[in-house]
């Protein structure tokens, strides 16, 4: 707060942070001061096991957006609107109409939040 710098949100790393150390993602999210958040990041992740065989998430950015990591975003549009959104995707890339589903899917979200906000009382809608 006192640089005045904003936050880069990436969700995908609270995701697979939260999964590999227990703890809520929507809770940590929570915690947040959503009127700093000035950029989203999106990615994709890989799914391993670890050395005690527990499920062990990678930050790969190789693979599409999980439908969890969809949902944070989905609640975080909700609380801090539109934010530029970037989805990192640095290997294994697909065919272009898989990227594009990805970042249309994004929009989708920010319209829906849009309509959401113009339909509640008070707002016009």
């Amino acid at each position: 707060q006192r640089t005045g710098c904003g936050l880069l949100l990436d969700i995908n790393n609270v995701f697979v942070s939260a999964t590999n150390h227990g703890f809520s993602a929507a809770a940590y999210l929570d915690e947040l001061p959503f009127d700093q958040v000035g950029e989203i990041h999106l990615a994709g992740h890989s799914e391993q096991r670890d050395d005690e065989n527990e499920l062990l998430l990678i930050d790969s950015h190789d693979r599409a957006i999980s439908e969890p990591v969809w949902n944070l975003y989905r609640d975080v549009v909700s609380r801090t609107g539109p934010r530029p959104t970037l989805i990192e995707w640095d290997s294994n890339l697909p065919a272009w109409p898989v990227l594009r589903d990805q970042a249309m899917t994004v929009r989708q979200i920010i319209v829906e939040h849009e309509t959401s906000l113009a339909e509640a009382p008070g707002h016009g809608g």
